[in-house]
Order: C-alpha cells, then structure tokens, then sequence
C-alpha cells in the first residue's frame, strides 16, 4: 500500500487555551468574575488568559486545575501548543516575504538529483532549501555563499555562488555519513604508492575503492555531480579534524579524475586546513594551485622516472603501457600528461583514454 505523507494542518484562526477555559466556565455556569475570584486573580488578567493575550503560567496552571478539574500538565501543554502555533505562523509569513531568495539556487536541478524534494511553490522550494542547508534562513548562508566571487575561470566566467553554495553543502553532507580513522599526513604520505595503484583498477578504483581506501587513513572522499554554473572539477576543506576531498564528474576522463584527487590531496597535505580551495584546475598561478599541481605530476609520476621517460623518446603505445606498468599507474594517466605537456599530439593514443561513468 502506498504511503502518503502527512499534510501540515495550518488552521486559520488559531485557538488560545483561553477558549477552553470559556467553554468550562459556560458548561458549569461561572463567570469569569467568579474564576477570578476563585483564583484570586484580577479578573483584568483573567480575561487577558481567555484572550490569549497573557501567558498560562506554571502557577496559573495548578490555580486552574484546582477550580476548573483539569490537570495543571493539560493547562500547559495547551498553552505550549498556542505558543508554538503562533510561532509558525509568523514564521511562514516571514518565509514567505523570503522566499525571492530561492530563485537564486538551482532548485529544479536540486531536485532532479535528489538533493531537495520537488516543490510547486517557492515558499516550499524555500522550506526544502532550509532543510538542506540545516539553517533557519537563508541569509545565514553568507559564508558559503562569500567563498564563490573569488573562484572564477581562466575565462573570466564567475561561479553562481548559490548553486557553488549547494555543490559544497552536497559534499559536506555526503562526508558526515562516512566512518573513517583518525586523520595523520605522516600516514597519507607513506600511503601515496597505494593511492597510484587505485588508478589502475579502472572507474571502480576511482568511485568506489579510493572513498573506501581514503576513509581507511582519515581522509572523506566524495563525488558529487557539479551544478551548472558551478564550473568546480574539485574542493578540498577540513571539517573539524578531519579533511574532505570533494570531486566533480566534470571532465569524465579516468586520467583528469585521478589528477584532480591528487591535486586536492596536496591541499590538504600542504596548506591551511582553515581554507576551502576551490579549483577548475584551469592555468591559476596562484602559489597553492602551482604546488598543488606539482604535487600532482610528481606523486602520480617520480620526476626523475619521467625525465628518463622522456629521454628515451619513444612514446608509442607499447612503450606507454611498459612505462605505465613499471610505475604502476593508469596508461591513461601516462597519454594525458604527454598530452599535457605537448609531447605528443592530441589526436595520438586517444583509445587509452578512459571515461568514467556520470552518476
């Protein structure tokens, strides 16, 4: 049988204790004069209760249940209710002059990948927005939000700083999920051979084997698919005392997967774990993104056994794949920097090349 969830019910007019304590007084024939006096209140603040304008007190509430019957955990649970009632509805009228601020996030492609729950409204696309980000508003967001003006492309195309706001929420939640050990760079570093060998284990190495691998010496590894406009290939950033390498499906070679990986692992070796580094991995000089990307090359290939390499001067495929198993790494990996470093042409040994499937 199918489930259906339940209907939040948003009555229109919302019904104080008071209305209670009036149907009391009338089934027993009292006035709220006579209450008053029973309780030995003014009946001035008698009447504010049955209006809902004054609060039922704890006192109040065994006041009332020595006169009207009904026990004082009746009273205020009833005014609780109240309370909380009036709360939301002033809440959903806030949210409801707020939520012009949902159109700035990529709420459709959100849903489409299962982020957030289709809505037909935007107050409700802005509720589910809320639930996703773990915030009361959105305006609370300002941090995440702060992080995208600076993160451009070679280009000159700017982030949508909203849909980089969710890309990096995705990944942040996805990390919580994962068990993993104490984080040590003394252990990450003794264990880079072992991180070169995944990538000859094909997409499954990459998606699978490295989070499991990755979790295994502290460090979260998540794939999320970018959001349009989002332009990011990778991130690296630190929870807590922990650290997440967060990758994008975007440029779906095997060779540029695992050079991104590498690349965010030299963040998180090498730079503050204060920072979020957001990369492209387009040609930024920035001193970090240089190093990163020396880390890369070099913890992927030894300089020195590349240098050899290149001396040699054959690069064809058999002599790629030789190379490629004598330092046990993906022969694609070997194709794209040669590719990279114009050593040979783009057309050359492109069927080493291999993709990896969107998620």
């Amino acid at each position: 049988m199918a489930s259906v969830a339940p209907t939040i019910y948003t009555p229109e007019r919302i019904s104080p204790p008071g209305d209670t304590i009036r149907d009391i007084l009338e089934d027993l024939g009292m006035s709220q004069a006579d209450l008053a006096r029973r309780m030995g209140r003014p009946a001035n603040k008698i009447n504010q209760i049955i209006q809902g304008k004054k609060e039922i007190t704890a006192d109040t509430a065994l006041e009332l249940e020595s006169v009207l019957g009904l026990p004082a955990s009746f009273w205020m649970n009833r005014e609780q209710n109240f309370r909380l009632a009036l709360s939301a509805r002033k809440q959903r009228e806030a949210q409801t002059q707020a939520c012009e601020k949902a159109k700035e996030f990529p709420c459709a492609e959100m849903a489409r990948l299962g982020w957030i729950v289709k809505k037909t409204t935007w107050l409700g696309k802005y509720q589910e927005l809320l639930r996703f980000f773990g915030t009361a508003k959105l305006n609370a967001l300002k941090g995440a939000v702060d992080l995208a003006p600076s993160f451009r492309k070679s280009d000159g195309k700017t982030a949508n700083p909203e849909a980089l706001a969710a890309w990096l929420r995705k990944g942040f939640i996805e990390a919580q999920k994962l068990e993993r050990a104490a984080y040590s760079k003394q252990t990450t570093l003794a264990n880079l051979e072992a991180f070169r060998a995944l990538t000859c284990r094909g997409a499954k190495g990459l998606t699978e084997e490295l989070p499991a691998y990755a979790a295994s010496i502290g460090i979260a590894v998540v794939f999320v698919p970018h959001l349009q406009k989002t332009y990011v290939g990778g991130a690296a950033y630190w929870q807590g005392d922990f650290p997440t390498i967060q990758l994008s499906f975007r440029g779906s070679r095997l060779d540029i997967l695992w050079f991104n990986f590498f690349h965010e692992l030299g963040h998180i070796l090498f730079h503050s774990p204060k920072e979020t580094y957001l990369d492209d991995f387009s040609a930024d000089q920035h001193p970090h993104e240089l190093e990163a990307n020396q880390f890369a090359a070099d913890a992927l290939i030894p300089p020195a056994t590349w240098s050899e390499f290149l001396s040699n001067g054959n690069f064809g495929k058999l002599s790629v794949i030789q190379f490629a198993n004598a330092v046990g790494i993906a022969e694609s990996i070997v194709v794209g920097r040669l590719h990279k470093e114009h050593i040979i042409p783009q057309t050359k040994l492109q069927e080493c090349y291999l993709k990896v499937p969107r998620h």
